[in-house]
This record gives C-alpha cells, structure tokens and sequence, in this order.
C-alpha cells in the first residue's frame, strides 16, 4: 500500500519559529512525494491535503463536512443524488496541470510553480490499485475526528467510513495520468463511482480508456481562442486545438457514459461572447452543462490574477445567464442550487428524468466497455 501523509498533522502547525520545510516530517514528505515542488508541498501542508503516494492527494470537501456536522449537501447531491459525506475528493495529479486560468483556486503552475518545474523523465508512476487503496485511507482519516462530534449523526458517520463516489477533481489535469482507465476500473470493482473532471486537452488519452467514468466533465472555460489564451494562459496555445477535438469526441462518448461540460464564470473575463458556448455546447452534445459562478477563494485571490470578490456572481445573474444559453442551444433549464451559485442544464426531456444516478444499476454495468 501506498504512503499516506498527513499534511496537516504529526505536530507540523505546532512547531511555531520554524520553518515547515525544515521539520522531518517535511523531509519525509519530500521524499515520498518526489512529483510535487518543494514550493506546492509547502502549500499543502498548511492546506490539510492528505498526500497519497508520489503523486496523488485527498482532500476534504467542505460539503462533506458539512455534512457529517448535519449541515447541507452539495449541488452534485441536489443534481445527480451524489452523498456528500460518501465523496472522497482526490486527484491522481500532484502537480501535473497544462493549464494556469486566472480563476482556478487551485494550486496550478505560476510564478514560482512553473510548467517546467513538473517531472519529465524518469519519473514512475504510481499503480492504480494502489491509489484507489491510498484514497479510501486517506478519506476515512479525514472523516474521523467527526466521530466525537455531537453535531455528527452516528449513521451518517458510519456510511461516510464507506465511500461510495470519488470525485478526481482536487487539482491538476487528470487525464495526464497514464493508467486512468485502469484507475476506473479499480474504483468501480468497489462498487465507487468516478466523477472525472479534465480541461479536455488530452483527447487521444481519452480515447485510450477501455474504462470510462460515471460521469466525464469537460471545463467549458473560454467562448472562443481569444479569451482561452488569454483567461486560461495554456501551456502552448495549440492546446485549444486539441480540447476542440476532445468536444467532437463527446457525442460518442455520450452513448457510453454520461458527460457534462462544466462552466466556470468570472465577470470581466470569460463571459462574452455566450454565442461562443452555445456553438461548444452544440458540438459536445453534452447530457447536462453546469453555469457556475467563479468563487473568490484560494488561488483565485492571488493580487497577480486581477481578481475581487466582484469577479462572483449572483444566483441572479447565473440564472438569467443559464436562461439565455438555454435558449441559444437547445437545452432546458433544469435546477439550481444557491449556495454553489449553480444551475443545471439538460439536454432533453430523456436528460432531465435520468439526472438522478442510479449508481447501482450504472457500476453493476460494463461501463464504457
């Protein structure tokens, strides 16, 4: 089994005047963690990542929290019926990322975290069975101090123990990682379901998985090239090429799994043209399209990305905009959920009944075979 590290415990916050990477702890978690900078790791010791491996890392979602505490779920809860507190969220790509978009709270290649600064060769990465391993220790060691929560329901703890989705969407590209559709296949055998999320620059990986997830999301980013290269500030501008033919893919993908284009708006950066969407959406034939609102949180705050908490928007101005994208492409105006400033698109009536995942029936499947 992989190495788990706790990047926010073993004493590390507590070991004030002295610098983290100087600690053993931190030179242990250097060592193992060999595909992550030095800078990035430093990040994510004060963030709470839980390290898994040389490369991957689970982190707690604040919805999963929220509800081990008796609080609210999350939108894929109110769009698709995802349990929040059974989600591990994770990525398999510590840091491997061709992106660098001026709204990702994420960590992400820029000034001192550069694209060159990810391993090139040599590098061996780690084995899919052992990532799914390491992830479901990982999740059931950040749900556990809930255990002596008052507010925590003991059934719901206990059901949190046992994940039953994996959402590989923490951070980085995933589809750089070479043995993805083996990694599906490893959480389906468990009977979890993958919710995937890819910048969709990487087509001709896509199409290598003989496993497809329960859901493959493409981030709708930019209306056109112009504001891509600008907003999303890509590794080469041919990029844009290639996430074009990963749009044209999705139709027959979409007869084999589900998929969903997943939009994150910035006010001032990447709304106009909305024409430049609809055109995307009717490419990708997509079962749903999430409107999402940017969150001013994270790397989003850096002062070099030219953002302020005006950047968001209102569940106002995500509802009209949905509307009217619903109007340009074709697609119905399903739900919402206002504490993620969100709303739902789907493709058709057929879309629109089966939102609500039947994971038992979908998992028991060949999927994607």
């Amino acid at each position: 089994m992989l190495c788990i590290s706790k990047v926010n415990g073993d004493g590390v916050g507590k070991r004030r005047g002295k610098e983290i990477d100087r600690t053993k702890y931190f030179a242990k978690l250097r060592e193992q963690a060999e595909a992550v900078p030095s800078a990035l790791l430093k990040r994510l010791v004060k963030q709470k990542y839980h390290v898994v491996g040389k490369h991957s890392a689970v982190k707690m979602c604040q919805w999963t929290a929220s509800k081990l505490r008796g609080g609210g779920s999350c939108y894929k809860n109110a769009f698709y019926g995802i349990e929040s507190h059974r989600c591990i969220q994770g990525t398999p790509v510590l840091l491997f990322c061709n992106h660098a978009c001026v709204f990702c709270w994420r960590m992400m290649p820029e000034e001192s975290l550069k694209f060159e600064d990810m391993p090139r060769r040599g590098f061996s990465w780690d084995k899919p069975k052992e990532i799914v391993e390491g992830f479901i220790e990982a999740h059931r060691k950040t749900v556990s101090g809930f255990g002596g929560n008052p507010k925590t329901c003991r059934k719901v703890f206990e059901e949190a123990n046992s994940p039953k989705h994996v959402a590989l969407s923490l951070t980085g590209e995933p589809s750089m990682y070479p043995h993805m559709g083996e990694l599906l296949e490893e959480f389906h055998k468990k009977g979890i379901s993958t919710f995937l999320v890819t910048n969709g620059t990487y087509p001709f990986m896509i199409g290598r998985w003989k496993t497809l997830p329960t859901q493959l999301y493409v981030s709708l980013v930019a209306p056109n090239k112009e504001v891509y290269l600008k907003a999303i500030r890509p590794d080469s501008p041919l990029l844009w090429g290639q996430y074009m033919k990963t749009l044209g893919m999705l139709p027959e993908i979409g007869e084999k799994t589900r998929t969903v284009l997943r939009m994150t708006l910035t006010r001032g950066v990447n709304m106009q043209p909305i024409d430049g969407y609809a055109q995307q959406i009717g490419i990708a034939k997509p079962h749903y399209v999430e409107v999402k609102s940017v969150v001013f949180v994270g790397g989003a705050r850096l002062k070099e990305r030219g953002l302020s908490k005006e950047s968001m928007l209102e569940m106002r101005e995500i509802r009209e905009y949905a509307k009217e994208l619903a109007t340009l492409s074709g697609y119905l105006y399903s739900a919402e959920h206002e504490p993620s400033r969100i709303a739902l698109l789907c493709r058709d009536e057929g879309a629109l009944k089966e939102r609500m995942i039947d994971f038992e029936r979908i998992l028991g499947c060949s999927n994607g075979a």
